[in-house]
């Protein structure tokens, strides 16, 4: 006997089975396709409470797609908004540069790097109609991201970002202050320094002070601003050289340095010793970071690359009559000059130690330039190693920079007081030695001619064989011979 289609069991079988079609449907919308062999098992009111559950499912993950098909229309902060509202004091203590330095770091770094990378503000806002072949992608990529994720990050902004970060601000702080991730400031940050300020192939500074020692005309004009600050009493000095010990955290294993304990520093911390040769204006020449805490001055000044080169033709330095300087840290050499121990005061002695530490305490102030502007330094740097070590030459760099910037501005004043200045010290040498005339002046030839006639007053002679006692007393000699008390 066949049931009537119109029946009540006819009827509430078809519910059952209209019922475990919409759970199934529903199950293998939301892939769930173990579940569908137990369906023909359950009765009406569990297939109730199935469809109930995967119903209110299909329903959350229906207003997910709804929600995440809503345009969300983002727009990221513009650097040129933000900086406007800044005052030029506020702008330095921000980004520990004046206004106009920072876009001419900006410039730089853009000819170094290319539009292309740098990617200005001026670029981006020229790249929306740009019909530019080579530029189109990348035109069609930043309308794609502009509304979701605000767009490119400018160059500006990285830069910005960067040196706040230097200065000693925070991930979170930026982030906010940006409108970034703060993974996304950390990944800017490392970007910046690896590829824009510390590249290889085009580094924002040259800081090598083996190229430094073969460039006569430099060297000559270094040597001239020291002979300048001594009034031509302490001349051939090309260069002041100490050790600084700069805070790191513990290396860890992943750096594979083997014995941590090197790092650990007689100042009570984990460091690295910066070896640094600089000018009387502060220029940093030469520097050597990846020595260990623990490693005495004169040790890592001596695995480095220049001493090995000056070492190699250790007189021809002397042969020209240039000379760097150095603490009682160093032992003395033929291209290193180094004061005198347990000099009597008043004696030419204790007169070459007066001039000698006047002329090297341009490199502690050189020190304490960088440690005061770049407030990173200030805690111990808390990453890897190799990061430790491009954070600290980026600052280095960065320290460059600005001191050239800051005698660009100041090149008409320095050469308005620069005649005055030498005639000075050309009175006072003819005053103290008789043998210093006040000559005409003749521009870059009479600084040239001022050097060749005022030649180095502790000139000796001999090999690489002659012994710290030698050395000591031909200097101890031509300082008694120059009567300079």
């Amino acid at each position: 006997m066949t049931r009537h289609r119109n029946s009540p069991a006819a009827k509430a079988n078809a519910r059952v089975h209209k019922r475990a079609k919409t759970v199934m449907q529903a199950m293998l919308s939301m892939k769930c396709l173990t579940d569908i062999v137990s369906l023909q098992d359950l009765d009406e009111s569990a297939l109730d409470e199935a469809l109930l559950g995967y119903m209110e499912k299909l329903r959350v993950s229906s207003e997910h797609r709804a929600r995440a098909a809503k345009r969300i229309f983002r727009q990221r902060k513009r650097w040129s908004d933000f900086s406007a509202k800044l005052t030029d004091r506020q702008f330095r203590r921000y980004f520990r540069m004046s206004r106009e330095c920072f876009y001419l770091l900006c410039r730089r770094i853009e000819e170094n790097v290319g539009e292309k990378a740098f990617k200005s503000e001026v670029f981006l806002d020229n790249l929306k109609y740009t019909r530019d072949p080579n530029l189109v992608r990348m035109s069609k990529l930043m309308r794609a991201h502009e509304n979701t994720t605000g767009g490119f990050i400018s160059g500006e902004i990285k830069l910005a970002l960067t040196l706040r970060l230097l200065a000693g601000g925070s991930y979170l702080d930026l982030s906010l202050l940006f409108e970034c991730g703060s993974s996304t400031a950390y990944e800017i940050f490392h970007k910046v320094i690896r590829e824009w300020i510390c590249s290889k192939d085009k580094p924002l500074v040259n800081i090598n002070g083996k190229d430094f020692i073969d460039d006569e005309e430099r060297m000559a004009a270094v040597a001239l601003e020291f002979a300048r600050s001594s009034a031509g009493l302490f001349s051939g000095c090309i260069g002041a050289i100490d050790g600084w010990v700069v805070k790191i955290k513990k290396p860890s294993q992943r750096d594979n340095v083997g014995n941590v304990a090197s790092f650990y520093s007689r100042k009570g911390f984990y460091g690295l010793n910066v070896v640094v040769i600089c000018d009387r204006k502060k220029r940093i020449l030469y520097r050597v970071i990846n020595s260990r805490g623990a490693e005495h001055d004169s040790t890592a000044f001596k695995n480095s690359s220049l001493y090995r080169k000056l070492m190699d033709d250790c007189d021809r330095l002397l042969e020209k009559g240039f000379h760097f300087i150095g603490d009682s840290a160093y032992a003395i050499r033929s291209f290193l000059l180094t004061p005198f121990d347990n000099a009597v005061h008043g004696t030419p002695e204790d007169n070459f130690n007066f001039f000698h530490s006047s002329s090297r305490i341009c490199i502690e102030c050189t020190f304490g330039e960088v440690d005061l502007r770049w407030g990173i330094l200030w805690s111990p740097l808390k990453f890897s190693l190799r990061n430790n070590i491009k954070v600290i030459d980026a600052c280095l760099m960065l320290h460059n920079f600005i001191v050239d910037h800051r005698e660009s501005l100041g090149e008409n004043v320095s050469s308005m007081e620069r005649d005055v200045f030498d005639d000075d010290c050309r009175r006072f040498m003819a005053s103290q030695t008789g043998i210093y005339s006040v000559g005409v002046h003749g521009g870059d030839a009479d600084e040239r001619r001022y050097l060749l006639c005022w030649s180095p007053w502790w000139r000796w002679g001999g090999d690489r064989a002659e012994t710290r006692r030698t050395l000591l007393m031909q200097v101890k000699a031509c300082v008694r011979r120059y009567a300079i008390t």
